[in-house]
């Protein structure tokens, strides 16, 4: 059992390593009863300034569950910071910011064909969900994509108890997904999609999830999916 735990955290360490070099840091903070979407490193520990703008052009699909719990698309802005309209008692945003090239001066927004001394790249796939409050319906994903699901109400708890969540994609339990709490690892999914998380503070809460891809597309080596889980506790 020793022998499979040091290889269980080599994994994790491998894989949440990467992710946090690749994947950006999305999440949602309300405005009146809209929600604006922000990108930065304020809720990680990634070296980086608090807010890094991007172009509204990259949100792709925006999702809001109304207080009935109702699931359905809304339209966003088209302006930065991206907005939101609500109310909303969960809202998703899925964002797709293209291809990434890491060189040893630096990582730029462009394929690998088009970037001299490329030593790795991506395509970047991510999505942020923010409960406001809890309906039943949550317990069911909200989008195709990769997403958090907590199959139990997050406001009911406090520091101290877990956290139990489903990792889905394409509506489906998906395993073997690297999650963190706070830019921590703390696990993978398991063949059913399930996780726990043991929630350490009040405030807000920064779940997130990511799952490397090989790509056949010469622009990049992989595809890089990630997502985050937001919410608040007292």
């Amino acid at each position: 059992m020793p022998g499979y735990l040091s290889r269980l955290a080599a994994v994790l360490t491998l894989l949440l390593g990467a992710s946090a070099a690749t994947a950006h840091d999305y999440w949602l903070e309300p405005e009146g009863q809209d929600y604006l979407l922000y990108r930065g490193h304020r809720y990680s520990q990634h070296q980086g300034a608090a807010v890094v703008p991007y172009e509204p052009s990259i949100v792709s699909t925006t999702f809001c569950v109304d207080a009935t719990g109702r699931q359905k698309r809304v339209s966003a802005s088209h302006s930065y910071p991206v907005r939101i309209p609500g109310p909303c008692a969960a809202v998703l945003v899925e964002a797709d910011s293209g291809y990434w090239t890491q060189t040893l001066t630096g990582t730029k927004n462009q394929p690998r064909d088009q970037v001299f001394g490329a030593l790795r790249s991506w395509r970047a796939v991510e999505g942020v969900k923010r409960i406001e409050s809890w309906k039943p319906a949550m317990k069911r994903p909200v989008s195709d994509g990769l997403e958090l699901v907590s199959t139990t109400d997050p406001f009911a708890l406090r520091p101290g108890d877990k956290l139990r969540l489903l990792v889905t994609w394409k509506g489906r339990p998906r395993g073997g997904v690297a999650v963190a709490y706070d830019g921590d690892p703390r696990g993978v999914s398991g063949r059913d999609g399930r996780i726990n998380i043991r929630l350490r503070h009040g405030g807000t809460q920064v779940i997130t999830a990511s799952v490397d891809e090989p790509s056949n597309d010469p622009k990049s080596d992989k595809l890089v999916r990630s997502t985050a889980l937001m919410f608040d506790l007292p």
